[in-house]
């Protein structure tokens, strides 16, 4: 759905030429501004900017539409004022709570929990991978994350986290593949192709600590972000991955084990995050609550060795 805030946004872009200025006179994070724009940007149904060296450029009917979008920040900025100037105070008094998610967590956890029950205060969603969310709740531009970490990662003091699911990987592949390495020795998780994270992310760091401590050296085929289609990956290129255990997708093609040359899978946990004065307030434990129990409620499919 179309807000204020992405015409605003889109707005300030176009009046101070980018996407890092526009965040810095906003007090968000360019990769906040620029989900934003590309949320605007799906529901207009078309592009309205487009990569021009290392900044942006509007496209011709990004123009038409910053156009509209100044006329409407405009209208409404000077709607607030005359209120204010006429001693009434604007409609809005919900809170507004800025909430970031990685991707999986946005689909399976947050969407569903928005619904039902009204929650006491207005959210702002925004696409953010763990690290970045963790790093916007310490700066101010979260108000709160959902992110991940090892189990026993301890987090900046500054933070407070507290956890929604336990999320062990299964190691994930076309059963013949499985069924040769399950019985095998270490080595073995050597001489197979990899599907991995992409390179730099957190679970991309996870596992990597995960090959290191038991001296596995992967012959990577593919990376990719995205659980669905790692899952699909393994199945065309006869290939293996680590996959959450709330990403698991039944498939007839895939097998799916816990431990394989008789080393146990990674696991990681899935936390909400905020700074310790914002986690005392009652919409941070009624978030807590709900995100608790769509976890519960769209649980992957359990493993089978």
């Amino acid at each position: 759905m179309t807000s204020l805030q992405q015409f605003r946004t889109l707005h300030f872009v176009e009046r101070f030429g980018g996407i890092h200025a526009a965040a810095k006179a906003l007090h968000l994070s360019p990769s906040a501004v620029s989900q934003q724009i590309k949320s605007l940007s799906s529901s207009c149904g078309f592009e309205l900017v487009e990569p021009d060296g290392r900044g942006i450029r509007f496209t011709e009917n990004g123009r038409s539409v910053a156009d509209v979008a100044r006329q409407i920040t405009e209208l409404w900025e000077r709607s607030v004022s005359q209120s204010r100037r006429d001693g009434g105070q604007p409609r809005e008094t919900r809170r507004k709570v800025r909430l970031g998610a990685f991707p999986s967590a946005m689909a399976r956890a947050v969407l569903p929990a928005m619904r039902g029950e009204v929650l006491p205060v207005d959210f702002e969603l925004y696409e953010a991978d763990p690290a970045e969310g963790r790093e916007l709740v310490e700066s101010g531009d979260l108000d709160a994350a959902v992110s991940v970490g090892e189990a026993g990662d301890a987090l900046d003091a500054r933070l407070r986290a507290v956890p929604l699911r336990h999320d062990p990987f299964a190691l994930v592949g076309p059963a013949p593949l499985l069924s040769s390495v399950a019985a095998a020795a270490a080595g073995a998780l050597s001489g197979v192709p990899w599907v991995l994270p992409r390179a730099g992310s957190d679970d991309d760091r996870l596992v990597s600590v995960h090959f290191a401590r038991h001296g596995i050296v992967p012959r990577v085929v593919g990376r990719t972000d995205d659980w669905n289609l790692a899952q699909s990956m393994c199945a065309a290129l006869d290939a293996v991955a680590y996959v959450p255990s709330s990403a698991l997708v039944l498939r007839p093609d895939l097998g799916r084990a816990l431990e394989a040359a008789g080393i146990a899978a990674p696991s990681r946990t899935i936390v909400l995050v905020g700074r310790p004065a914002v986690a005392a307030l009652p919409w941070f434990g009624l978030l807590q609550q709900r995100l608790r129990r769509v976890y519960a409620r769209t649980a992957g499919p359990a493993h089978t060795s």
